[in-house]
């Protein structure tokens, strides 16, 4: 721009423009500070946000000790991506506004009172274009991080397993679609030729037991239904319609967790929402408890047989990682490697990975969140809002470990009873190295896991989920 058009600029555009820069900047703000509450609706990169530069086989090689350690197998289960609302939630958060529309009388809410709903009427709750962004992307990090593994490898040595719901399937195809990019540099290969797979990723409508203790069960998630009616709430339900300047008995408590999730919905498609305005940064975090509460006892770890159902699940990862050890353990040269799955990837719903972390023993608090803790609960470790956002994804890499001679005293290189190999593993959760419970470090002996996991390897699923009107011991 020269010198004479920029005098050009009159007093009125550059107000114009300082005021579009303060309301950005404003707006930005306003997301970054509440992008952390939103629970299960959160988006995946604004709480868990990638790297700017992803270090090409970042995951491939490890050295533990003396040994030397390169990937040879990994497996991910990967919730859908963000998705729309369902009808239940799209058709009373209208209601709502119907509600209080005509009685809003403050300036300030004008954009909520115009407000339209711009959610599709589904019953599917399909997949945001936002959830496949999520999955291209998480694609094309886990191929570079583990390329070494992955490249030059014919499609058939990757197996994809989705569930029957559009927002898995979808998800799988935009995850299939970034995996490719990454690797070969296009996506001729043609469409993801994936498994229909229910038994394994959406075991909680299988499990009898499950259903009729805790899904089908309202005393099951008391917690949250007392704390939904609780002090915390009542407190925000009084704010909002202060704020609001209607009558308090106008709006209920759970119309706030309506609000809030829609909230939590459009920052993800839009980056904003009237509907947030109307809570300050502790109501998210009260709303977030509220949904915290939700999740932990009815897909997590509140009762026992949520984590035991996801058992097949379990036996499937596990089974598949046993097929490949026993591949490379029997193989002659790389001809031989029929059967060998290099990459196994699940593609299910926060009712599949919640049930998986708590058989696993993740995120399992010492002080179980109640309705009357919430104070104690800050620093818990079941934040939905951090370990199970839309494309929340946990990863298991099995790796090959020869003795490196080069690293052994003279002593230890004389001891013919040494091991000279094993494998090994590390559990990547949300793409973050964590420690598999049960192990001293980062990188695990597989055997030791194998064993500390054997009941849900080898259960019987019909036996586990069975339910004959005993009396109800989970609660």
């Amino acid at each position: 721009m020269s010198a004479a058009m920029k005098l050009s600029i009159s007093p009125g555009r550059v107000n114009f423009l300082v005021i579009s820069l303060l309301v950005t900047l404003h707006l930005s703000l306003t997301t970054a500070s509440i992008q952390r509450y939103f629970g299960s609706k959160t988006a995946y990169e604004l709480i868990h946000p990638p790297p700017e530069i992803v270090i090409e086989d970042e995951f491939n090689s490890v050295q533990v000790g003396t040994f030397s350690c390169l990937a040879a197998h990994s497996s991910a289960v990967m919730r859908h991506g963000a998705r729309y609302p369902g009808l239940e939630d799209v058709e009373t958060i209208s209601k709502i506004h119907n509600e209080i529309k005509d009685k809003l009388t403050i300036d300030k809410f004008q954009e909520l009172k115009e407000w339209t709903n711009s959610f599709p009427r589904n019953d599917d709750k399909i997949l945001m274009a936002l959830g496949e962004d999520e999955h291209i992307h998480l694609g094309q990090r886990t191929a570079r991080r583990l390329r070494s593994l992955f490249v030059d490898e014919d499609m058939e040595n990757f197996r994809f397993l989705v569930s029957s719901k559009q927002r898995t399937q979808e998800s799988g195809n935009a995850y299939y679609e970034g995996f490719l990019q990454a690797l070969v540099g296009d996506t001729e290969e043609g469409d993801m030729d994936s498994e229909l797979s229910d038994e394994t990723l959406r075991f909680h409508e299988r499990c009898q037991k499950y259903i009729r203790t805790v899904d089908k069960n309202k005393t099951a998630i008391k917690e949250f239904f007392k704390f939904r009616s609780g002090k915390e709430m009542t407190n925000i339900l009084k704010k909002v319609s202060s704020k609001l300047g209607i009558p308090e008995n106008l709006l209920k408590t759970e119309n706030l967790r309506t609000m809030y999730l829609v909230c939590g919905y459009e920052t993800a498609l839009y980056q904003s929402s009237p509907w947030c305005s109307l809570f300050d940064e502790e109501d998210f975090k009260v709303l977030e408890y509220l949904s915290d509460l939700k999740h932990y006892y009815k897909n997590g770890p509140g009762h026992k047989i949520t984590g035991v159902q996801s058992c097949p699940l379990v036996t499937d990862i596990f089974t598949t990682m046993d097929d490949a050890i026993e591949a490379m353990e029997t193989e002659v040269d790389e001809e031989d490697l029929n059967g060998y799955i290099l990459g196994n990837f699940y593609f299910g719903h926060a009712e599949t990975i919640g049930p998986l972390y708590t058989a696993l023993g993740l995120f399992n608090d010492t002080l179980p969140p109640t309705a009357d803790n919430y104070e104690q609960q800050s620093s818990r470790l079941f934040r939905t809002s951090e370990i199970l956002p839309f494309s929340a994804n946990l990863m298991l890499i099995l790796y090959e470990c020869d003795q490196n001679d080069e690293l052994l005293t003279e002593s230890e290189a004389a001891d013919e009873t040494r091991e000279t190999s094993q494998y090994m593993l590390r559990l990547y959760v949300n793409e973050k190295l964590m420690k598999i419970p049960g192990c001293e470090d980062f990188t695990c002996l597989y055997s030791h896991v194998r064993k500390r996991f054997v009941d849900l390897i080898s259960c019987n699923f019909s036996q586990v989920c069975d339910y004959n009107d005993r009396p109800r011991d989970e609660l």
